[in-house]
């Protein structure tokens, strides 16, 4: 299903010498992930998320603060596969920006337990992010890529999944199979408001709605929302590093919202969208 980014000629990222028909060649890490991400097509030196917002979230998921959601993703995706009646049939799921890995390993474990057999692969554009997914997650596969230039073949994957992160439509069109299906998972108007409240002194709730994507017709929106308790200092600190708003933070800052955030609004706009057939 890999495919060299380079010259878009197949690659098989199992073999100790990872190389396509025209040379280009790749090195696997310790850690078992594969770099596809060529160094001219960087636009910085280290690009993606940092090594302490990558642990945040990775501590964060630990405690199991958006278990919910991870469920309700697990459902909808087996609803969807017995709808196709592939309940018997070997399936590949992608996680396009998959961070630390938390969302496909729970895409991945909780579909195997409703009986489906499958395999969890996915890249980020972050080195950092894709090393500790590898490490923690042996069973699925990870590399270092961009969502905007998928280092997969076309019309390979069965499952794709954004989960808060920005991605290629056009992509998703060409590296689904034609019963394929797309689930996104976007922040709705009060994710974590409590939170931005504490930020800003003027907190707007995030943009609500429907996404249109070409080629593909929407066949589920809904929202998940609930209150999330944050009993400790170090989960409460943890959430905020793992969002954009820590870097508007001093020193001072920060140790007052920690000290405050004893629960936030957590609220999750989920589409699902399958490849049109015309």
């Amino acid at each position: 299903m890999w495919q060299c980014p380079l010259c878009q000629l197949p690659i098989n990222v199992n073999e100790k010498a990872i190389q396509c028909a025209n040379k280009h060649t790749f090195d696997k890490a310790k850690a078992g992930y594969v770099n596809l991400l060529p160094v001219q097509f960087k636009k910085s030196k280290s690009p993606g998320d940092d090594k302490e917002m990558v642990r945040a979230r990775r501590m964060f998921h630990e405690q199991k603060g958006y278990q919910p959601l991870k469920d309700t993703m697990c459902e909808i995706l087996a609803r969807y596969f017995a709808s196709q009646s592939l309940e018997n049939t070997p399936l590949t799921l992608y996680d396009a920006g998959c961070g630390e890995g938390s969302y496909l390993l729970a895409c991945v474990k909780g579909l195997k337990e409703s009986g489906f057999i499958l395999d969890g692969a996915g890249s980020d554009i972050s080195k950092t992010a894709v090393e500790l997914a590898a490490k923690a997650y042996k069973s699925c596969q990870f590399v270092v890529a961009s969502s905007f230039d998928l280092p997969l073949q076309n019309s390979t994957l069965d499952a794709a999944i954004q989960v808060f992160a920005p991605g290629s439509t056009k992509e998703y069109a060409r590296i689904l199979k034609p019963h394929g299906v797309l689930l996104t998972v976007d922040p709705a108007p009060r994710h974590l408001f409590e939170l931005k409240s504490l930020v800003y002194s003027n907190p707007q709730p995030h943009k609500d709605g429907p996404t249109e994507r070409e080629g593909f017709n929407q066949i589920k929106h809904e929202n998940l929302s609930y209150t999330l308790s944050l009993p400790s200092p170090e989960q409460r600190l943890a959430l905020v590093k793992m969002t954009p708003y820590y870097w508007r933070l001093t020193p001072e800052k920060l140790d007052k919202v920690v000290e405050n955030l004893a629960s936030v609004t957590v609220d999750f706009n989920i589409q699902v969208f399958s490849l049109s057939s015309s």
